[in-house]
């Protein structure tokens, strides 16, 4: 598989890459899909906008008026185990938001909501608030650092 990537394999540095235009949606296997869909329509404020029973498996579209797409499925053979980032795939799906003020408004949210959450941390880049959704999930949302100005 990706035999072009093996160690030892000649890359063509040559050849254009096709342009993205960002991201289209995100899909997430959850357990238990009615508790996963309240907790991102009423905690996050995602909308249902479709939902569909197909050969055994349910998925809910949900939209954000920030432009995010997600899709949550649940397969009939789901093995009902929590989330764990140390398993090859998603390891954490962060969303941004815009200032400082805005994360600590979560963060309040998640606290009076019972949300797990971890405090918010800061970095050079901006600050980072992680969370987990019913299935432990791993998600976050960022808010970048405030420009230096240099009118120290």
């Amino acid at each position: 598989m990706f035999k072009a990537l093996a160690p030892g394999a000649r890359l063509r540095s040559d050849s254009a890459v096709p342009p993205l235009a960002g991201m289209g949606r995100v899909t997430l296997s959850v357990r238990d899909h009615e508790v996963s869909a309240r907790f991102y329509r009423f905690v996050l404020g995602f909308r249902p906008e479709r939902r569909e029973y197909r050969h055994g498996v349910l998925r809910t579209g949900f939209s954000h008026p920030c432009g995010v797409l997600i899709d949550l499925v649940q397969y009939p053979d789901n093995f009902k185990g929590r989330f764990d980032h140390r398993r090859c795939g998603l390891d954490r799906l962060t969303l941004a938001v815009d200032n400082l003020g805005q994360l600590e408004a979560w963060e309040d949210r998640f606290t009076r909501l019972d949300v797990e959450h971890e405090p918010v941390s800061h970095g050079e880049e901006g600050s980072t608030l992680v969370f987990r959704d019913p299935d432990g999930t791993a998600l976050a949302l960022f808010a970048p650092a405030d420009p230096d100005t240099g009118e120290d």
